[in-house]
This record gives structure tokens, C-alpha cells and sequence, in this order.
């Protein structure tokens, strides 16, 4: 993968060998430290099925480059033996995939070694084949989805009581007792004066048009200039009863 296969610079954010594609201009995130923990924490909610870090590391780690954050990380998940035999079971559960996964990555400093892997290291294996590509650290995470499964995450802890489902391009909370809301997400800096936001309100009128909605949120990252909500009136619904609005999502809880 190459960076002039996409266009890098707008949509993504992450690193390539010691290239970082740090996010700007949000909030208090105004270091590279306080960046690299940005990303080492939105991470989590794309990579959570197999790396997970903590706030103590997202705090240490941050001090470094991503690339030899990622590589701490690996290190830390692979044990000093690769095979380990429990009393209760004296077998051994080979994995092909994740033994030449982990052996292709060690390569790069053990000369002339054979390691043989079981599941348990699948985890490791997963990390590794996301961040070591081509014989060279990189990962690279398109910004949206990153803030998009931030909120998910957010907006399901908030509304734990109901029903809340991620779309894919959207947010829906579903309730009895309330109306049904959707959120459209987008990182993405708003002028308030002339919010530049027509993708996103294009999707939630005609979500309204189509009667399940009547409340549509637009959310962003929260910066210095977009702090409040922006009710948005549109001419083509002015028969219906509706809400849009565009919110800005704070994401300083990182940082505690």
C-alpha cells in the first residue's frame, strides 16, 4: 500500500514508518503528544476485537512515535515462550495463520528462529497483519470511521436503556417512550458562519422525508470555533414536523 493510492492527507490518520498523520485543529488536542494519545485511544474502537489500550498506556506511549507504540504493543501481547502447556491440558493448539504471521514479523530482528504459535496469540497475529505491511509498520484509519465509532461507543454507554444501532453511515436510538433519533457522523471542521455540512443534511432530510425520523443530528468533533449546536431549517420541509441539528462532540474525555 502506498499513499498515492488514496488520498491520504484528507481522509486518513495514523502512521507509515516513521511518517505520522496527525489530526489538527480539534479542540484541546493542540500537541503531538496530546495527538498521538488521540489516536492511540480512537483506535481502540476500531481495533477492539484484538488491541486495547489503556489510559496508562495511551499516557506513556504517546510520549513516542505511533510506530514504536505499535511495536511496544506487540511486543507486550508476545510471551517469552511461544508454546505453554497447561497442567490440565498437555496439548497444544497449533495455528498455521498466526505462527507465519508472528514469524514473518519477527524476522525483522531474530535471525535464523522458528517460532511455533497456538491460538492464544491470534490477537497478536491480528495486530501484527494490521500494522505490518510489506516488511514496514503502517497504519493508516480513515478519520470518519474513527469518530464514528467513538460516538457509537459513546452514545450506547449514554443510552444503555435503549435500543441503539450503528448503520453503517449513520447512528439510529430507538425508543417507546421518546422520538426515534439518527446521528450522521463526520470529522470534519464547521464554520459556524457558512457550516459546509450539504452531504450530511442532504442524508438527513431525506431521512426525514422517508417518516421513520424527525430528529436528525449532524455531529462533529468539537474545535475552538464550533462549540454550540446549530439548528438547521430547511425550506423543503417546512410542512414537517422536524429537527436538525448540527452538534459538536467533544472528545476532552480522552484526556482524562
Amino acid at each position: 500500500m502506498t499513499f498515492n493510492s488514496f488520498n491520504y492527507c484528507d481522509d486518513f490518520v495514523g502512521f507509515d514508518n516513521n511518517k505520522e498523520l496527525l489530526p489538527k485543529g480539534f479542540d484541546t488536542f493542540n500537541s503531538t503528544i496530546k495527538l498521538r494519545q488521540l489516536f492511540l485511544n480512537l483506535s481502540n474502537n476500531v481495533l477492539k476485537s484484538f488491541c486495547h489500550f489503556t489510559k496508562v498506556e495511551q499516557r506513556k506511549l504517546s510520549l513516542y512515535p505511533l510506530k514504536q507504540a505499535f511495536e511496544y504493543k506487540i511486543n507486550s501481547m508476545l510471551p517469552n515462550s511461544f508454546i505453554k502447556i497447561s497442567k490440565e491440558n498437555r496439548t497444544f493448539n497449533f495455528c498455521l495463520k498466526s505462527t507465519i504471521i508472528i514469524n514473518n514479523y519477527l524476522q525483522k530482528e531474530v535471525n535464523n528462529s522458528v517460532f511455533v504459535t497456538s491460538k492464544n496469540l491470534l490477537p497478536a497475529a491480528k495486530l501484527i497483519s494490521h500494522c505490518f505491511i510489506n516488511k514496514n509498520m503502517q497504519l493508516l484509519i480513515d478519520k470518519h470511521l474513527l469518530f464514528h465509532e467513538f460516538v457509537l461507543n459513546k452514545v450506547s454507554k449514554l443510552h444503555h436503556d435503549k435500543e441503539v444501532i450503528d448503520l453503517g453511515n449513520s447512528i439510529s436510538i430507538k425508543s417507546k417512550d421518546v422520538c426515534n433519533l439518527r446521528i450522521y457522523t463526520s470529522w470534519k471542521n464547521i464554520v459556524v458562519k457558512k457550516p459546509n455540512i450539504k452531504d450530511e443534511l442532504q442524508s438527513a432530510i431525506k431521512c426525514i422525508k422517508k417518516g421513520e425520523f424527525n430528529q436528525v443530528y449532524l455531529a462533529y468533533p468539537k474545535d475552538d470555533e464550533f462549540k454550540r449546536q446549530i439548528p438547521i431549517f430547511v425550506d423543503e420541509l417546512k410542512n414537517k414536523e422536524y429537527q436538525i441539528k448540527a452538534i459538536p462532540y467533544s472528545l476532552r474525555s480522552i484526556m482524562r
